[in-house]
């Protein structure tokens, strides 16, 4: 009986080392790589800004206070007004804060005023109304206007739709290359792909000072395109890299 089972082992051992001996001998599958990129010009339909309302006082906090709640009243009810009819768009606080200001002299701290801060964001699709709403801030008396951004609405679309042309562009590099070495693709090793936007965005003409807590002049009053904004365009780029298996 000892015997058999040790006849049985040797067998097996035997076998277990001819199928690795056979794997390791196998050959690797040759295989391609490309690397394929699209990119697609888009105009944003989305504008982000933010609008500031700084106030000052020598004389209290209070003051400073009153003056920002009076100002700010204004140009939330007018932005409000300029967004009301355009779905998704919203207006928020994104930054509040009332602080003293101090200066140094002979290196002792002397209080120079108290100071209010009141930033306030627009999120809008109504591009072609951005100037006429950011004349609209400073006329109300807001001070400067920042944080500029624009965006796409359908991103995720427009990607996945550069994305599949730029992998069917792979797979035809893939395709092409293969034939000319006398061969031809028969699977996908690996895949990976990238898309993000590179975007050339202009700041508005930043002539808002002079349009600010009722400076505006008769040629601002009259202008009814508003601030000029340049939306420009924003460049979708896609990249696929991919290896393909060949016989």
């Amino acid at each position: 009986m000892k015997k058999y089972i040790v006849l049985l082992l040797a067998i097996f051992t035997m076998a277990i080392t001819g199928i690795t001996s056979e794997v390791k001998a196998a050959p690797e599958q040759g295989y391609i790589s490309v690397e394929a990129t699209s990119t697609l010009e888009l105009v944003p339909d989305v504008v982000d800004f933010s609008v500031e309302i700084i106030t000052t006082s020598k004389e209290s906090m209070a003051k400073a206070v009153a003056e920002s709640k009076k100002i700010s009243a204004k140009v939330y009810e007018d932005l409000k007004k300029a967004t009301a009819n355009n779905q998704g768009d919203w207006i928020k606080t994104s930054n509040y804060s009332a602080n003293p200001v101090y200066r140094y002299n002979n290196n002792k701290r002397i209080l120079d005023y108290y100071q209010v801060v009141n930033s306030v964001k627009v999120h809008t699709k109504d591009v072609a109304n951005v100037g006429k709403m950011i004349d609209t801030a400073t006329a109300d008396g807001a001070t400067s206007v920042n944080s500029m951004s624009y965006s796409v609405s359908k991103y995720d679309e427009e990607a996945n739709k550069l994305l599949a042309d730029t992998a069917k562009k792979a797979r035809k590099q893939g395709t092409d290359l293969a034939k000319a070495i006398g061969s031809e693709i028969t699977g996908i090793k690996s895949l990976s792909s990238s898309c993000s936007f590179s975007s050339r965005t202009v700041m508005p003409r930043m002539m808002l000072m002079s349009k600010s807590a009722g400076a505006c002049d008769e040629a601002c009053q009259t202008n009814d395109a508003g601030t000029n904004i340049e939306l420009g365009t924003m460049t979708l780029h896609a990249r696929v890299n991919a290896d393909f298996y060949l016989k």
